[in-house]
């Protein structure tokens, strides 16, 4: 079935409050997933983030670092929920790999952002007992990744994929659902199909959009 997902999930996000957080914890295909499943989370994207080169590219990123960046309304998932979430779900210790490729990075878009990772930082190393090396710095550029490293993971299955994207207008719109990034994690084996339909069930949106969407997983080839 054809429907227009982007037009459901735009009605979804009336009157919500928007924020943003970019952050790197290694290759970020896996962060993607990890973080795209999570209720709350709007719209997810990676790129290159952190340093100084002009038009960073995968083969040429200079002195970037690999990033994700997370669109997430704040009402139903904080940032400081995110945060701990950061640094439960990787090794903030680990000696650089590939110069900055891979480091472990928070790059705050105001003071209040800083403010609340520099707390939860010290919060946590607190309780771990252990210095944390995650550099938090600010954020100056986000370059977005090329297309295929976008819902790298769903990507992978070519079938599903090729019946979603009809329903855009175009890969960008994809790129930028949340439905997609659900599906993104739900590939790697965050979540299940069966949350994504009960989390749809409670969108801001008709009972027929919500009939349209549940039913459009339920057809998906894998």
């Amino acid at each position: 079935m054809d429907i227009n997902i982007q037009a459901i999930e735009q009605h979804m996000q009336e009157n919500k409050r928007i924020d943003t957080l970019v952050f790197g914890m290694g290759c970020f295909w896996s962060p993607e997933a990890n973080f795209g499943q999570l209720p709350g989370v709007l719209r997810t994207r990676v790129g290159f983030a952190g340093g100084t080169k002009t038009n960073p590219t995968y083969r040429q990123m200079g002195d970037h670092t690999e990033t994700l960046e997370v669109s997430f309304d704040p009402d139903t998932i904080s940032l400081e929920q995110l945060l701990r979430k950061f640094w439960n779900d990787h090794n903030p210790n680990r000696p650089a790999y590939k110069e900055r490729q891979y480091i472990s990075l928070l790059l705050y878009r105001n003071a209040e952002q800083k403010t609340l990772m520099e707390a939860v930082k010290r919060q946590l190393e607190g309780e771990r007992e252990e210095p944390i090396y995650t550099e938090i710095a600010p954020l100056h550029d986000f370059t977005e990744a090329e297309p295929h490293h976008q819902k790298y993971y769903l990507k992978r299955f070519k079938k599903a994929t090729e019946q979603l994207m009809v329903n855009f207008p175009n890969e960008a719109a994809f790129h930028a659902s949340t439905i997609t990034a659900r599906l993104n994690g739900f590939v790697r084996e965050y979540g299940s199909l069966a949350s994504i339909k009960e989390e749809i069930a409670h969108w801001n949106i008709s009972e027929d959009e919500a009939i349209g969407l549940q039913k459009l997983l339920d057809e998906l080839k894998w």
